[in-house]
């Protein structure tokens, strides 16, 4: 059944919200200002969701992506929609998601621009066929790609290198990570049979700093090297690391700003991965304590203190609220970067209880950040945020958020 619909905004996932009888209908690839005619693909009791059929009115702001495979990736959603306007829209989502969900009124904050192509310095290929692609978005139908207009040119070069050999065929998924603008990468081929090690080094190790298959190391280094500012990070491929190299030391450089850091600062770093924010701001306080359940990132992240031959930091691996409560880790300032997930009851618990005078908050999701917030507010108030463009031309955005403990609580 096909509709005429008004669009009059985006909803938190990028989608063109408009309304049919009254009741709203989210529709993809839609923008404010336009009319569409739209066909239902999903009824549920209080909202539709809608493909366009037809364009009838286009939005000013609407640009024609140059990606070959938009309609059919589902790995970008907001490729359509300008720049500048993407901007707008990530830090609007915000400021109302922090309204909505914390009560906190923000008339209008920062939002850090990035390069919107070419930024993406890590990619998982699914394999079908010896053909590398990806899956459409909540489907399992194969896209086969010859490039991705986010991926850094060192992958798509390997992209391209890696079409139609020959092991592909045994090969399920293929990750492939590069830093250092390049000089460095490392692919991880996850194999369905044996595959033919001699053919893939062979093949790509002009290319490459390291090659894997699943977890053995059997080309070149362990680890490859990426450097933010100063500081020197070692990555495995089970390690995290932010997939925006460029903004990550934006970021970095945010929350150190935001951390106000002095040489008599105590300073917890929960969630802390393999140590990459401990590390960066560690020269400007006095020590830190980094925590984080992944064992292998733990791992890293001592390494990496080592070839930054820094000493005023400590490593901490187990679950973020049973390490504190078991070794009562007691900090001045709190930097945390949790999961999509948020703050668990119990970590929050604890802050509340040692009262550090500020928590800046990294966040990738603004609705677990705003959750979380809305419960520290009780010893805390609310100071600023300011939103990162991490991912360029997805609904995702990241935040990082100040909260400092209030007067009454600092007795």
């Amino acid at each position: 059944m096909e509709f005429q619909v008004e669009i009059v905004r985006l909803d938190d996932q990028g989608r063109g919200i408009g309304y049919i009888d009254g009741k709203i209908v989210f529709v993809e690839n839609a923008l404010p200002q336009e009319v569409v005619r739209v066909f239902i693909t999903k009824e549920k009791k209080k909202f539709y969701e809608a493909k366009v059929v037809e364009q009838l009115v286009t939005s000013p702001d609407r640009v024609i992506p140059n990606c070959l495979y938009y309609d059919t990736c589902g790995g970008c959603n907001l490729m359509h929609l300008n720049y500048v306007k993407q901007l707008e829209y990530k830090k609007n989502k915000g400021i109302q998601i922090l309204k909505k969900f914390a009560g906190i009124e923000i008339e209008d904050t920062d939002i850090i621009a990035s390069d919107a192509f070419y930024y993406r310095n890590k990619v998982v290929f699914h394999v079908k066929c010896g053909e590398l692609g990806f899956y459409q978005k909540e489907s399992h139908n194969f896209v086969e790609i010859n490039q991705c207009l986010l991926l850094h040119p060192k992958i798509n070069e390997l992209l391209t290198v890696l079409k139609g050999v020959n092991f592909l065929n045994a090969v399920e998924k293929v990750m492939i990570r590069t830093f250092q603008d390049g000089l460095e990468t490392q692919i991880v081929f996850y194999p369905q049979e044996n595959l033919n090690q001699e053919e893939i080094i062979h093949r790509i190790k002009d290319l490459v700093t390291s090659i894997y298959v699943d977890h053995t190391c059997i080309y070149g280094n362990d680890e490859i090297l990426e450097k933010i500012g100063d500081r020197n990070y070692l990555v495995r491929p089970e390690s995290f690391f932010q997939v925006n190299t460029k903004m990550t030391k934006k970021l970095y450089d945010e929350v150190r700003e935001k951390l106000e850091p002095s040489k008599d600062d105590i300073v917890l770093d929960l969630y802390c991965g393999a140590g990459t924010i401990g590390l960066y701001i560690a020269p400007f306080v006095k020590y830190v304590y980094g925590v984080e359940i992944v064992k292998e990132a733990i791992v890293s992240a001592k390494k990496n203190q080592e070839i930054n031959r820094t000493k005023n930091i400590e490593f901490y691996v187990g679950d973020t609220k049973t390490i504190l409560e078991k070794f009562h880790l007691q900090a001045n300032k709190v930097i945390v970067d949790p999961p999509r997930s948020g703050l668990d009851q119990r970590t929050k618990k604890y802050l509340l209880n040692i009262k550090p005078e500020r928590i800046v908050y990294v966040s990738c999701n603004p609705v677990t950040l705003a959750r979380d917030i809305k419960d520290l507010l009780e010893k805390y108030q609310f100071q600023t945020v300011t939103f990162v463009d991490m991912f360029p031309n997805t609904d995702h955005v990241e935040s990082v958020a100040v909260l400092s403990l209030k007067d009454d609580e600092k007795k």
